[in-house]
């Protein structure tokens, strides 16, 4: 593999935990609060704008704030363009990287996808319920296109990382752009110069692509990836090279960084509001809000305990919450018997989260935490 310079300064990466934290929290958050209450649409044809109260306001709000699940998966890419350029300073052989990669993550995604299909057995504890197409509503919908996950030619497909989109394990869509940036990162770094401009330069086509050809659909994963997702990962590997530079910004050294943060996540709620994902606006907003982040936190070594202790098993909460979230809408439908499809009560999401939490947790200490404990004994080799 090809000598990189070495770092002078050393980087505290537990700071760093508190960013994962903080990224897989608000995707738990953003998905229990999705598919488990009606939704702001349905919500404005039960409360008509004009009969709004200071809690209609509330409720409102909180969706708003809670919507930006794409954005977060954005600061997972660039943590890894970070944290993987990192890695591959010190050198290892190609063979031992990528075999640090697999231990570390693949026993986790194994994991999600058994809970993923169990949650699909319980739902099949009532057919019509669930997974008839009785319900059209998006939560129903990932029911009953889950039904598949079982045939063969789609558990092997997941299991090499390509899994169904429109069924429970959605979420895992942005698993494959890591794993193809795993692999290819070995090649990005033989020259970070020509791989931060081709970077850049196939970003703005996708772009230029999707304005002047919008209906032009790109189904390669891996043209998503070169076009779009890519860029992402870079600028989290720029970041890790040019990071004292980026400590020097002055808005780096001032009090702005926070009036600066949330103007961004503002400005990510409008956009993503007005325009959802097209053109990558609100992703870019979000790859800047994160670095701006893991700048000034490693700068003022901003530690944020309870977010670093959620960051240790941030991927095993990616990866398991959505299956705890199903398991929650069974008992909420078969054992409460509340009445199907729409959960109309605003807070029963909120204690939802705490019980991924705590789901995830275990599970963490279950697959994940051993899997780290391997990789400890490999990096002491």
């Amino acid at each position: 593999m090809t000598q990189l310079p070495l770092r002078k300064t050393a980087i505290n990466f537990a700071i760093l935990d508190s960013l994962r934290g903080l990224a897989s929290l608000y995707v738990c958050i953003a998905h229990c609060r999705g598919n488990l209450w009606i939704g702001g649409e349905k919500y404005l044809q039960q409360h008509p704008f004009n009969t709004w109260n200071i809690q209609d306001w509330i409720v409102m709000l909180s969706m708003s704030l809670t919507k930006l699940s794409g954005e977060a998966v954005i600061f997972f890419f660039v943590l890894s363009g970070f944290s993987i350029a990192h890695s591959l300073q010190s050198q290892p052989s190609v063979k031992l990287f990528l075999l640090k990669r697999f231990i570390r993550l693949y026993p986790p995604y194994l994991l999600g996808f058994l809970l993923a299909l169990l949650s699909v057995v319980l739902l099949k504890t009532n057919y019509d319920l669930y997974l008839s197409g009785r319900y059209e509503t998006h939560t129903f919908d990932l029911f009953k296109n889950s039904v598949v996950l079982f045939e063969p030619q789609t558990i092997i497909n997941t299991l090499l990382y390509q899994p169904l989109l429109g069924t429970v394990i959605t979420p895992y869509w942005s698993l494959v752009y890591e794993v193809i940036f795993y692999v290819a990162a070995i090649f990005f770094v033989r020259n970070l110069k020509w791989y931060y401009w081709a970077s850049v330069i196939f970003f703005i086509a996708g772009i230029v692509i999707e304005i002047t050809m919008p209906q032009l659909q790109l189904n390669s994963i891996f043209l998503k990836f070169i076009l779009r997702y890519n860029f992402y990962f870079m600028i989290g590997i720029y970041t890790y090279h040019n990071l004292e530079r980026l400590k020097e910004m002055k808005i780096m050294n001032s009090s702005y960084w926070i009036p600066a943060l949330l103007i961004m996540y503002a400005a990510m709620i409008g956009v993503e509001s007005l325009i959802k994902e097209r053109f990558n606006l609100s992703f870019i907003i979000a790859a800047v809000c994160c670095v701006t982040m893991m700048v000034v936190f490693l700068k003022k070594n901003i530690q944020i305990k309870f977010l670093q202790k959620i960051g240790q098993y941030s991927y095993t909460l990616y990866v398991v919450h959505f299956s705890v979230i199903t398991a929650i809408v069974w008992f909420l439908f078969s054992v409460v018997k509340l009445t199907p499809p729409d959960l109309n009560n605003f807070f029963l999401w909120m204690p939802a989260v705490f019980i991924c939490l705590g789901v995830s947790y275990l599970m963490y200490l279950l697959v994940e935490n051993p899997s780290k404990k391997l990789l400890n004994k490999l990096r002491r080799r």
